[in-house]
C-alpha cells in the first residue's frame, strides 16, 4: 500500500530495532535518589495539606515533612525499617535539616529534634497522618505531576499534531500491576493437622486473585492490583508518573474502566495530550469513550475479534463489498477458486474533527477501482448511538440508522490507527514504558511483596513511588537544562 498514511506493516525482522543497554553515566545510586527525594519541591507543597499538631495531648515530635520524606524514601530503600536505618545516621540526619531549612526555613529547621524518628513512630504518623489525608495528597501529586511533565517538555503546546504519526512524548502509556501480598496467609487462624494446635496469621484484608498475562496464557497473582499513567521523552529517567489508582477487581473491565477514566482526568490537566498507548485490555467500548475526548487510542485488537462485513458500495458499475479487518475497512475480493480474500484499502488521511461535547474520527479512503479510484470517508473509533448527531443519505436525505440501532459495534472493528500498519508498529512498542514502571515497582518492594496492610497505607506507600520517581526524573531534567546551559556559555 504506497499510498497509504499509515504505511505497510513489516515482518518482525525488518522492523526497527530501537533497544538499547543503560549505560554507566545513566545509572542513579541509591545516594544520588535520597538527595532527589530531598530536593523535590513537592514534598513540602504537600506538608501544607498535612493537619496541624494537636493543640492538646501529647504533642507531635515531628514535624509532617518528615514522615513525608520517610514515604518517599522508603520505596528507595525498599522498606521502613531501611529507613529510618539510614536517617538514624547523624550525617544523613544533618542532610534532612539541611534541606528542609532551604525549603521551609530555619524556624522549621530549628523545631527539629536532633535524631530521626523510629520505625514505630513512623508507623504511627501513617495510620494517624497521612492515611486519613491521602486522597488530598493524591490530588495534589496529579496537578503538580502534571505542571512538571509540561515543564519537562511533554504534550508540549507548540509541537505539530500530526495525527497519523504522534510523537512518543505526545503519548500517555498506562498498565496495572499486582504486586504480591504482604504476607501468604488467606486465614487469620488454621490448625495444625498433627498437634491441633491453632496458628494465629496476618492477613492482608485487601489482597486477592487477579489474572495477569492477558486473554491466552493468564496467570493467577495474589495480591492488590495497581494502575500507573506516565509520560516520557527519549531517555532513561525522563519518566513522569502522572497518576495511579486502585483497581478492586480482577477483570479486564474493571481495570480498563479505571484507565480509561484517569486518562479522562489527565485529558483535561493535559490539552494537548494526543493519545494512549496500552493492552488488549481495552476492548471498543473503552476506544470509544478515548475517542470521544479527542484521544487516540492505540492498542491490540482482541483475540476474538472477527471479520464482518461493513457494507457494499456502488461508485461504478463493478460495486465495491467493503469488510472491517484488523482494524481497517478492506475490500472483499474473489479469487477464481472461489475462495475470498481481504485486501486493505489504502488510507490518505486520518481526519480528527473536534467538537463541543465529542470528537469524531474519519479515515479517508482510496479504493483502487479498474473504473478510477474512488474517495471514500468511513467513521472510525466511535459507535454512535440515537443521542448522538443523525447522519443523512446523501442521495435521498433520510436519516440513517446508528450504530447501535443496526448492531455494529464500530469502536470495536475500526480503529483510529489500524493494527495492521507500520504506524501501529512503532507506536505500541512505547507500551514497553509500562513494563519498566512495575519493574521499577518491583524492585522497591522488599523481597518484591508489598510491604505494607490494607489498601490505605498501601495508597500511601504507592504515592511515594510515585514521588521519589518524579523526584529523580526532575532532577535530571534540571541537570541537563544546567549543563546545557553551561555548554552554551562556553560557546
Amino acid at each position: 500500500m504506497p499510498d497509504d498514511v499509515f504505511g505497510s506493516p513489516k515482518p518482525q525482522l525488518e522492523r526497527p530495532h530501537r533497544k538499547r543497554q543503560l549505560a554507566d553515566h545513566e545509572q542513579r545510586s541509591i545516594a544520588k535518589r535520597v538527595r532527589d527525594c530531598l530536593d523535590y519541591p513537592l514534598l513540602y507543597e504537600m506538608a501544607e495539606l498535612l493537619p496541624p499538631p494537636n493543640a492538646v495531648g501529647c504533642p507531635r515530635e515531628y514535624p509532617g515533612i518528615v514522615y513525608l520524606i520517610m514515604a518517599a524514601l522508603t520505596p528507595v530503600t525498599k522498606s521502613k525499617r531501611s529507613t529510618t536505618g539510614l536517617l538514624a545516621s547523624p550525617q544523613d540526619w544533618r542532610s534532612v535539616r539541611a534541606h528542609i531549612r532551604r525549603h521551609l526555613g530555619r524556624r522549621a529547621a530549628a523545631a527539629l529534634p536532633l535524631s530521626a524518628p523510629s520505625r514505630s513512630q513512623y508507623q504511627d504518623a501513617v495510620n494517624n497522618l497521612l492515611v486519613p489525608v491521602a486522597h488530598l495528597l493524591e490530588e495534589e501529586f496529579r496537578r503538580y505531576a502534571a505542571r512538571q511533565a509540561l515543564s519537562q517538555g511533554l504534550f508540549p503546546s507548540d509541537a505539530p499534531k500530526v495525527w497519523s504519526r504522534p510523537e512518543r512524548r505526545q503519548l500517555l502509556v498506562g498498565d496495572a500491576t499486582v504486586p504480591k501480598a504482604p504476607s501468604k496467609a488467606r486465614a487469620p487462624e488454621t490448625f495444625d493437622e498433627d498437634t491441633g494446635l491453632a496458628r494465629n496469621h496476618r492477613v492482608d484484608p485487601a489482597a486477592r486473585i487477579y489474572y495477569e498475562n492477558g486473554e491466552r496464557t493468564k496467570r493467577k497473582v495474589r495480591g492488590t492490583k495497581w494502575f500507573f499513567a506516565s509520560g516520557r521523552d527519549t531517555g532513561y529517567w525522563t519518566r513522569v508518573i502522572l497518576s495511579f489508582a486502585h483497581v478492586p477487581g480482577g477483570e479486564y473491565e474493571d481495570e480498563a474502566a479505571i484507565a480509561v477514566r484517569q486518562f479522562r482526568m489527565l485529558k483535561d490537566a493535559l490539552p494537548h495530550c494526543m493519545g494512549v498507548v496500552y493492552d488488549g485490555a481495552f476492548r471498543g467500548v473503552h476506544r470509544d469513550a478515548l475517542a470521544r475526548t479527542g484521544l487516540l487510542a492505540i492498542n491490540q485488537q482482541h483475540g476474538s475479534v472477527v471479520p464482518v462485513f461493513y457494507e457494499h458500495i456502488s461508485p461504478c458499475r463493478s460495486g465495491h463489498e467493503l469488510w472491517c479487518d484488523q482494524g481497517r475497512i478492506a475490500e472483499s475480493i474473489r479469487l477464481d477458486d472461489g475462495t475470498r480474500v481481504f485486501e486493505p484499502v489504502p488510507i490518505i488521511k486520518l481526519e480528527h474533527r473536534p467538537g463541543t461535547t465529542k470528537s469524531r474520527w474519519y479515515h479517508l479512503l482510496k479504493i483502487p477501482c479498474r473504473h478510477g479510484d474512488h474517495g471514500y470517508r468511513v467513521p472510525v473509533g466511535i459507535t454512535t448511538t440515537p443521542g448522538d448527531r443523525a447522519l443523512r443519505s446523501a442521495d435521498t436525505g433520510q436519516r440513517l440508522k446508528s450504530d447501535t440501532e443496526r448492531g455494529f459495534h464500530r469502536a470495536e472493528y475500526l480503529q483510529q490507527i489500524p493494527q495492521a500498519s507500520l504506524t501501529h508498529q512503532l507506536l505500541y512498542p512505547y507500551r514497553a514504558d509500562s513494563e519498566s514502571v512495575h519493574s521499577q515497582f518491583d524492585l522497591s518492594l522488599w523481597n518484591r511483596r508489598m510491604i505494607a496492610y490494607g489498601v490505605d497505607r498501601q495508597k500511601v506507600f504507592v504515592l511515594g513511588f510515585a514521588l521519589s520517581q518524579n523526584a529523580t526524573s526532575h532532577q535530571i531534567h534540571l541537570e541537563a537544562r544546567s549543563n546545557a546551559q553551561q555548554a552554551a556559555r562556553i560557546a
